[in-house]
């Protein structure tokens, strides 16, 4: 019984200093590399609210594959009819050195352009929501310097607080305050700092579920504190590995001839 105690006692003094070594940047690492499915696919609800109270609904598919030095995603609305059609693909590479490659194909206009990775583009409006186009790909871990500013709780969770500035210091929202659970690694909320370090918008990640052993997150809320907006993504019938999805559905070619369904 003695040696028991004895070695659980010397568990909780290594768990103990385990955290306590934990860096920013080690815990935003790790939350880097929580295993995600092969392939994904799901649909979702879209909802804009204006400042004026008033609610814009938009229904989407998506679809995502790992191709192992890169990840393919598509974004594709289906209605109402005057955004149907409209796509967007983005190609996020595993090499840290290498930025995404984005397009954005506009039926109406019958035209596909490219949307840059970082800048001003980047971090415009993603088709008139609270979310910019850089919000909806993957952010490269080395852009930003971390420090651990220690722990709160989001929705009942275990969270470390992690500051994340750019390096840059040229983005709209250059400082991020990220929250992300001690016990999965997984992102509960974001807090975006303008360049005058005054907080502009807030992501929260709710309702969470495990399919297939991923955890998942099924509404995502971007609220914009400074406009009184936000924007909301509800998805369901999500399938992970299960799906097959062609390979084909990630091209430009496939975004104009509008065969992604």
């Amino acid at each position: 019984m003695k040696k028991t105690f004895a070695l659980l006692g010397t568990f909780l003094i290594a768990s103990a200093l385990f955290a306590q070594s934990l860096t920013g940047y080690d815990i935003v690492k790790k939350a880097d590399e929580v295993p995600s499915p092969k392939t994904s696919a799901s649909v979702a609800k879209l909802t804009i609210h204006s400042k004026k109270g008033t609610d814009r609904i938009r229904e989407v598919i998506m679809k995502s594959k790992d191709y192992g030095d890169v990840t393919k995603e598509v974004i594709v609305f289906t209605t109402p009819k005057d955004v149907a059609g409209t796509g967007y693909l983005m190609f996020d590479y595993e090499d840290e050195n290498k930025d995404s490659d984005n397009w954005l194909y506009m039926p109406a206009m019958k035209k596909t352009r490219r949307i840059a990775s970082s800048g001003t583009e980047a971090e415009g409006s993603f088709m008139g929501t609270d979310f910019t186009y850089e919000d909806m790909g993957d952010r490269k871990i080395s852009k930003d310097d971390y420090t651990l500013l220690g722990e709160e709780t989001v929705d009942g969770v275990e969270c470390y607080k992690v500051d994340c500035v750019s390096k840059a210091h040229t983005e709209k929202d250059p400082r991020r305050v990220v929250f992300i659970g001690k016990d999965d690694f997984i992102l509960r909320k974001c807090e975006f700092y303008d360049r005058q370090n005054q907080l502009h918008r807030v992501l929260t990640c709710t309702d969470f579920t495990t399919i297939d052993g991923f955890t998942t997150a099924q509404v995502l809320k971007m609220e914009n504190v400074q406009s009184g907006t936000y924007s909301l993504i509800e998805t369901k019938d999500i399938v992970y590995n299960g799906a097959k999805i062609d390979d084909g559905f990630f091209t430009v070619a496939a975004l104009e001839r509008g065969n992604i369904r």
